[in-house]
């Protein structure tokens, strides 16, 4: 992490719901982690949100958390009076037939989820996590781009 933030600058960390057992280890760098929740309906007692930079939403994890009404999802939406929690995103294609993310994408289409995507989860920075080609990645950009200007300008 210190070679990342020496060397490139790096401000965004992810981590997961476990990684709050060994959060000492990190000190010094807190308010650069940011925590992606799990979709698997358990959250330990020991994540606290408050004590790193905020949530890495992964907005498709959101999306299948949302439809199964998961402690992930409740955890979330409480904090959403909260807005300097949410800074930054991953960003990935949704399922509604199979409600899970999409890692490859194989249609524009399985982007529209974010259509239904609260506002306040948005952050500054959004990652595109796809294993697409980065000649696919820039196509999804422009329409990602375009869609959620639509969606959200002011």
């Amino acid at each position: 992490m210190k070679f990342l933030h020496d060397k490139f600058d790096s401000c965004y960390f992810t981590i997961h719901e476990d990684d709050f057992k060994g959060l000492e280890k990190w000190r010094g760098y807190y308010k650069k982690l940011f925590l992606e929740l799990n979709a698997d309906n358990f959250l330990s007692e020991l994540v606290k949100v408050e004590k790193i930079g905020g949530f890495c939403i992964d907005l498709s994890h959101f999306k299948k958390a949302e439809q199964k009404w998961s402690q992930e999802f409740t955890y979330v939406i409480s904090k959403k009076n909260t807005p300097y929690l949410f800074a930054c995103n991953h960003l990935n294609g949704y399922s509604y037939e199979k409600n899970t993310d999409l890692h490859t994408v194989n249609s524009l289409k399985e982007f529209d989820y974010l259509k239904t995507i609260p506002k306040f989860l948005f952050g500054q920075v959004i990652s595109l996590e796809c294993n697409n080609s980065i000649t696919e990645q820039l196509k999804f950009k422009t329409y990602l781009v375009k869609m959620l200007n639509k969606l959200y300008s002011v």
